[in-house]
């Protein structure tokens, strides 16, 4: 997922740009992130799970380049 990918680290920080809702809050309910503020001033930050995925996928991404 492009957006669990655009983070950096877990601090609370904003959404890629043109970043839909929709994809925020499918985000949040699979427990990959965690949203706070509303409209123009939301912010994300990554779970703990979600943090494990984006490091298992970049390995993987990883290994195949070997």
């Amino acid at each position: 997922m492009v957006l669990l990918h655009s983070a950096v680290g877990m601090d609370w920080q904003s959404p890629p740009q043109r970043t839909s809702l929709k994809t925020l809050s499918e985000a949040e309910e699979q427990g990959f992130i965690l949203i706070r503020g509303e409209f123009q001033k939301r912010q994300f930050r990554l779970t703990e799970l979600g943090s494990e995925h984006v490091e298992r996928d970049k390995r993987r991404l990883e290994a195949r380049k070997l």
